[in-house]
């Protein structure tokens, strides 16, 4: 469940965007593996972290010209946010 679903802070499109498609990348492929990931201190390597990089989480503020999204840090935070839900120790 999203901490404020009902709440629209007006971060703009690309704020909006990266909440949905980080979201829904938790939802599935996350949140299973979250109880794992935070009690056993497993790293999710081969199931996720590859799968989050193909997804652009990595270099969110990284700038277009070097390979990133060349978004700013509310984007950062908001997918870090979004990790959090499932792995607070990922996030």
């Amino acid at each position: 469940m999203r901490a404020t679903p009902d709440f629209d802070f007006q971060l703009g499109e690309s704020a909006d965007m990266i909440r949905e498609s980080v979201g829904r990348f938790v939802d599935e492929q996350l949140m299973p593996l979250g109880d794992r990931i935070d009690r056993e201190d497993y790293f999710p390597r081969e199931e996720v972290w590859r799968a989050m990089g193909d997804l652009g989480m990595h270099g969110i503020t990284v700038a277009e010209e070097d390979g990133g999204l060349g978004l700013g840090y509310i984007a950062h935070v908001i997918a870090v946010e979004e990790v959090a839900r499932a792995s607070a120790s990922l996030s």
